[in-house]
């Protein structure tokens, strides 16, 4: 499965995030992009399996967030979204986005949480429809 990062700048947090992803030999960063023209590009030309996501705020209030998140849905197929909070974050206005199928809420530093999420997503990916279960 494809893996693009979004939201997590050049350095230390960025290579972590990559390495807990590549542990698992099914999971392959293809890219990373900290600014949502470039995610947007790069989702449209690699379609990532997967977006891992990480919202700094409010979601509801951050219109660049949206617009990755609506632009990675939109491919087609849709990629598999996994919003990745920071622990501080409150994330009631998240839990409406996260109904929508192939998209999981995971708290930063939550490497379990992200393993699973990345796995499901996979899951529903292997069935050709990445918005239902297997």
């Amino acid at each position: 499965m494809t893996v693009l990062v979004v939201g997590v700048p050049e350095g230390a947090e960025l290579e972590l995030l990559r390495s807990r992803i590549q542990r698992n030999p099914h999971f392959q960063v293809i890219s990373h992009a900290h600014t949502p023209d470039v995610a947007l590009a790069h989702a449209r030309v690699l379609l990532p399996d997967i977006t891992v996501l990480t919202v700094s705020g409010n979601f509801g209030e951050d219109p660049d967030a949206r617009g990755v998140f609506q632009g990675v849905r939109a491919l087609d197929p849709p990629s598999g979204v996994v919003l990745r909070t920071r622990a501080e974050t409150a994330t009631g206005d998240l839990d409406v986005v996260t109904a929508v199928g192939a998209v999981h809420l995971v708290r930063a530093g939550d490497e379990e949480g992200l393993m699973r999420a990345l796995r499901t997503i996979g899951l529903r990916r292997a069935t050709c429809d990445p918005d239902e279960m297997p």
